[in-house]
């Protein structure tokens, strides 16, 4: 069966999502894999690997009227999707669905016709898709709570490690904590920002890592000496940022996985996050937690930060439970597996 990878995110701004799909096609290729990435018609070839122009226009009408039609006309192809969205009407083909955020009603996440348009879309795309790659436990339960797909249907392959280069030459000069995402209303940063003085009782400053995410409602707050917003983030940079910070906070209501906090126990930095299903089930003890949004609880987190040591055998552990290339032999498995069918 051959491969054919939706590229449609390589010209997307990257976030966790699209740094998965990512961290997924580099290990394919590395792998050596027989795949093709198709993507839609492009001036310039700014990639380390070979990618194929196909039909006219980009973004919702090249996903679901040009690419299907170059699928349906190759031999025996299955088209991967990695980013949530893939072709409606298109029936070989594998999706990864990162999480059912859209679908709580928890708080005013996303725009209404964001919404509704993944709440149409997800649930038709997880039926025709002969699989669905999730990223949790957590969100495979979701999936099956919500859609009612068969659990034999869904495989989890979780994210790992991106490569990390670092630049030191920008970081704040004071201690300093991280929250990341910080425009994303389900990351809940304006919990944190509202109490403050939990930080500054500790002598820690408050750095907030964010977009302008048009699909988001934006995050403003009144101007605060220890307060340090820091727009668009080079990854270099935003790596030196976490591994020198005294602690990630991920007070988030919603997740599918957590990848800042991957990253930043990977980097040897301890994290404060919102006691939440999918961060327990994922990273066991290893953060500091607190009840969401419950100061008592958050307070006690801070105050344990100084104490608070990642294990050079905690990131081991975890580097080798998530990594890119064990998932990707995953997805590989599970591929096989259809193609004998």
């Amino acid at each position: 069966m051959k491969v054919i990878v939706n590229g449609r995110f390589l010209w997307q701004r990257a976030t966790g999502v699209q740094n998965y799909a990512n961290g997924i096609l580099k290990s394919l290729i590395k792998s050596g894999a027989v795949i093709e990435v198709v993507m839609p018609p492009f001036k310039d070839n700014r990639w380390e690997f070979s990618v194929k122009p196909i039909g006219y226009s980009n973004g919702f009408i090249w996903e679901q009227f040009f690419l299907p039609m170059y699928i349906r006309k190759q031999t025996d192809a299955l088209l991967l999707n990695l980013c949530n969205t893939a072709p409606l009407a298109l029936k070989a083909k594998a999706v990864t669905i990162h999480d059912l955020a859209f679908e709580q009603e928890l708080g005013n996440w996303f725009n209404k016709r964001f919404k509704q348009w993944y709440r149409f879309m997800i649930p038709r795309v997880c039926s025709s898709s002969k699989v669905i790659f999730t990223v949790s436990a957590f969100s495979k339960k979701e999936l099956i709570k919500h859609y009612n797909i068969p659990a034999e249907k869904i495989v989890v392959a979780p994210p790992g490690l991106p490569d990390m280069t670092f630049d030191s030459s920008s970081l704040p000069k004071c201690d300093y904590v991280v929250v990341t995402g910080a425009n994303n209303p389900r990351k809940n940063a304006s919990w944190v920002i509202n109490n403050i003085d939990v930080l500054e009782k500790k002598g820690l400053t408050l750095v907030l890592v964010g977009n302008n995410a048009k699909a988001f409602n934006n995050l403003s707050f009144a101007g605060n000496k220890n307060i340090i917003y820091l727009e668009n983030v080079p990854s270099p940079s935003y790596f030196s940022l976490i591994k020198n910070a005294k602690a990630l906070i991920c007070p988030s209501v919603y997740e599918g996985f957590g990848i800042p906090i991957l990253e930043s126990l990977c980097l040897g930095t301890p994290v404060v996050a919102s006691n939440i299903p999918v961060f327990k089930e994922t990273f066991g003890d290893l953060p500091l937690y607190f009840d969401l949004n419950d100061l008592t609880t958050y307070r006690k987190a801070v105050e344990g930060i100084a104490e608070k040591k990642v294990t050079t055998a905690d990131i081991e552990m975890l580097k080798s439970k998530y990594n890119y290339e064990k998932s990707t032999q995953l997805i590989l498995e599970t591929i096989e597996k259809l193609a004998k069918l």
